[in-house]
């Protein structure tokens, strides 16, 4: 964790990149009296700010600004070392290439002052990735906007595991001087959280469009003159507590909430082939036209202008110093101890992290059953699965969805059943089959022999989403007949190798680990890696997935899931794995159904 030295409000910002979001970025500071130095090493880069400047300043917030006088506090430095040596703050805007983000902030974190905020734009790296390279990761902070920074005020503020609690203050503090308002993520998760709302509600658009139930363009009004008009007065958290009257949303969820599962289930699960994304493209040239696109960014920001203006004067939501309502509580979770209640804040604990796709420590796995978790009131799961494996997948969810909920504790371990129950002897179109499988469980192992075992939750998640979620390449196995089946899983086989690579960029890992999935070196330790499953006496070795173990306990195949219980069905079925999985009494039933023959007792 670094230390944080004492920092004055910055006054000299460097913006890396110039474009959309740097560009914004720049008229956002220059119009707040900053001095703003652009790296870029475009030859034509200060005209392009210019140009940028002139488009952006009608519509920047409190009224239009004069862009010749914003001009006066700006500075083009095409190398980046002289770019942030004086800087107080770094505002990072690049592709999101992991490389390429790792090597910048390592020649930045050597060049910018001590007390210099680093903050990055990505909109899914996360912060410890990105300062691997660096001496004192823990500086790396993200400050993700949504698009136009200059007019949009959320910023959604994440530190990474070594960075100190107050350079993440001071990074929200830097956001709020400058008109933003800064969200704090108390944990990682992918693609943080207004770009997880936003894909959500894109995904149902576009089954909506393309099931022509309306047009683009009624979509658009659906959501502009009414989901729109609502969630700027309040989210859809208030809006639903409202909506319950004077029950608030105890009252709505008691009516409302049964039936949420099936609207839920209902939704439409589209996936983006290059006939519906070339369908949306053409329909959005139709909708829209291919030309005015400064005309209408610019009518796009001056109406989001006024409706923050009237919600100013209204008295906005968010305007607790920290970008909360006033008045809010930290989310609080409960943990069980000697049979009282104790409510603990999430911020600080050692709460299971989603980090890129992680769902859990990854901690080292338990060799031994011994016996209760370390910390009282806190359980601590061992998960054995094979990437491949849906049934897995649907479990690991169900899992995380009750670490979210309890405390809990989850290690994820990588179990190839296709090394497990491969011979030397197979037909050549078995091993063509098998041989795809064997990829991706060898990335994981060679990501735990290189990053550690946290990083192994990370890519397991962000591989069984690629795979195994309703938009994933196996969706089309599922619906395959019995004479279409191997076909169709062939096809989808196919894909796996760039699901591999997308989800080491997900999870943000080096993409040469993909090389990988070629390696025969992983397969003895992955072989064995049932023997490494707890089996508490049983006498027994456990092959299969999934596969649970409790606070140490012997491990246990399943529970096999259809689907992703959530919420309090997850927590009951949750309490009774929890029941069997620590009794002995349980195991003692395995132990009879192992016997050969009835035992008679005198």
């Amino acid at each position: 964790m670094n230390t944080a030295p004492d920092r004055p409000a910055p006054r000299t910002v460097a913006v890396l990149g110039a474009g959309v979001i740097g560009l914004s970025w720049t008229a956002l500071f220059l119009a707040h009296g900053l001095r703003v130095r652009v790296h870029s090493r475009r030859a034509d880069a200060r005209a392009t700010v210019t140009a940028a400047l002139e488009r952006m300043a009608p519509g920047l917030p409190g009224g239009g600004r004069d862009p010749h006088r914003l001009t006066r506090l700006l500075e083009i430095e095409p190398d980046l070392e002289r770019a942030v040596r004086d800087a107080d703050a770094v505002q990072e805007n690049l592709p999101d290439d992991l490389e390429l983000k790792r090597d910048l902030f390592r020649r930045v974190g050597a060049a910018a002052p001590p007390a210099a905020l680093l903050l990055s734009s990505t909109s899914r790296l996360l912060p410890d990735a990105m300062g691997a390279a660096m001496a004192d990761p823990g500086r790396v902070v993200v400050g993700h906007p949504l698009n136009p920074p200059h007019v949009v005020p959320l910023v959604e503020v994440l530190g990474g595991s070594r960075t100190d609690p107050a350079t993440v203050e001071a990074c929200a503090a830097f956001y709020r001087s400058v008109g933003r308002t800064p969200v704090v993520l108390r944990r990682p998760v992918p693609r943080f959280v207004a770009n997880r709302i936003q894909a959500a509600v894109l995904r149902e658009s576009v089954h909506l469009v393309e099931e022509g139930v309306v047009t683009m363009a009624e979509l658009d009004t659906v959501v502009s003159r009414g989901l729109g008009v609502r969630w700027a007065a309040v989210g859809p958290f208030e809006a639903f507590h409202l909506g319950g009257g004077e029950g608030g949303l105890r009252r709505w969820l008691a009516a409302a909430g049964p039936g949420m599962d099936g609207a839920w289930r209902d939704l439409g699960r589209p996936r983006m082939t290059a006939r519906t994304v070339e369908h949306l493209a053409d329909t959005a040239d139709q909708t829209y036209g291919k030309d005015g696109y400064a005309h209408r960014a610019a009518a796009r920001d001056a109406r989001q202008n006024a409706v923050l203006e009237a919600l100013a004067r209204a008295g906005a939501p968010g305007d607790g110093p920290d970008g909360t309502a006033t008045g809010e509580r930290p989310f609080m979770k409960h943990t069980e101890t000697a049979g009282t209640t104790e409510p603990t804040e999430t911020a600080g604990t050692t709460e299971p992290t989603e980090a890129a796709g992680v769902a859990g420590t990854g901690e080292t796995a338990a060799t031994t059953a011994t016996g209760p978790a370390a910390e009282v009131g806190r359980d601590t799961v061992d998960f054995w699965f094979d990437p491949l494996c849906p049934w897995a997948w649907i479990t690991s969810r169900w899992i995380t969805e009750v670490a979210a909920l309890r405390p809990l504790t989850v290690r994820w371990h990588e179990m190839s059943l296709a090394l497990l129950n491969s011979g030397t002897e197979m037909s050549e179109q078995r091993r063509r089959m098998l041989d795809a499988y064997w990829g991706p469980i060898r990335v994981v192992a060679a990501t735990r022999h290189a990053h550690g075992d946290e990083a192994v939750g990370r890519l397991y998640t962000a591989l069984g989403g690629r795979l195994h979620a309703p938009d994933g390449i196996f969706a089309p196995v599922r619906d395959a007949t019995a004479d279409t089946w191997q076909q169709v899983m062939a096809e989808s086989m196919a894909g796996v190798g760039a699901v591999v690579e997308a989800a080491l960029r997900d999870a943000g890992l080096p993409a040469a680990l993909a090389k990988e999935a070629d390696s025969e070196r992983w397969d003895d330790a992955l072989r064995a890696s049932h023997a490494r499953v707890p089996s508490d006496g049983l006498r027994r070795e456990l092959i299969g997935v999934p596969a649970v173990s409790v606070n140490g306990r012997a491990a246990h195949f399943g529970p096999v899931l259809s689907e992703i219980p959530t919420g309090e069905r997850a927590l009951r079925l949750w309490d009774a794995l929890h029941t069997l999985a620590t009794d002995p009494a349980f195991f003692e039933l395995k132990r009879c159904s192992d016997r050969p023959e009835p035992r008679t007792v005198r």
